[in-house]
Order: structure tokens, then sequence, then C-alpha cells
């Protein structure tokens, strides 16, 4: 039977499995289950090791949801200040 801790977290493969089902082609699970491998998406893979590189196995549900989010929402912003930059070379 499952401790109230370990209730309350989740695993890093339940967080890859959200990612994964919100991604096109399912690329995020297949760079997470050999990220050796080369599907020709990095950013499928950038995604697979920020939410890796972010876990924490010991932290409660919310805390890995936040912490998931706010990587994922640092790239967003940093991609889109590359685009909004590469943008203004036609302007």
């Amino acid at each position: 039977m499952k401790t109230k801790k370990q209730q309350k977290n989740l695993t890093l493969q339940r967080i890859i499995n959200a990612a994964d089902r919100a991604y096109p082609d399912g690329l995020v699970g297949l760079y997470h289950k050999n990220s050796l491998e080369d599907y020709g998406d990095t950013l499928a893979k950038f995604i697979d090791a920020e939410l890796c590189s972010t876990y924490d196995g010991d932290a409660c549900r919310n805390k890995q949801v936040q912490d998931a989010l706010y990587a994922i929402g640092n790239a967003i912003k940093g991609l889109k200040g590359v685009a909004d930059e590469i943008a203004r070379l036609v302007k």
C-alpha cells in the first residue's frame, strides 16, 4: 500500500506522459525512453530534458507541477524572444 507521500507526488513518467499527449507524434515519450536516439525533433528532446532536469521525486504533486510548468514557461519566453528578434529582421 502506498504511503500518503507516495500518493501525493507524481512520477516523472506521468509528467512525461502528459507532455507526450500534448506534443505531436509522441516524440517526447520516445526521447524519454531512449535519449540517445535521434528522431529529428530537437524541441521534443529539449522538452524531455527540461522535465527530467527539474523533476524532484520527493516534492509534493503541486510543487512538481509548478516546477514543470516553470521550466516549460521559461522555455516559451526564451523562444518567444528569439521569434520576436527574428521577426524584426523583416521590418
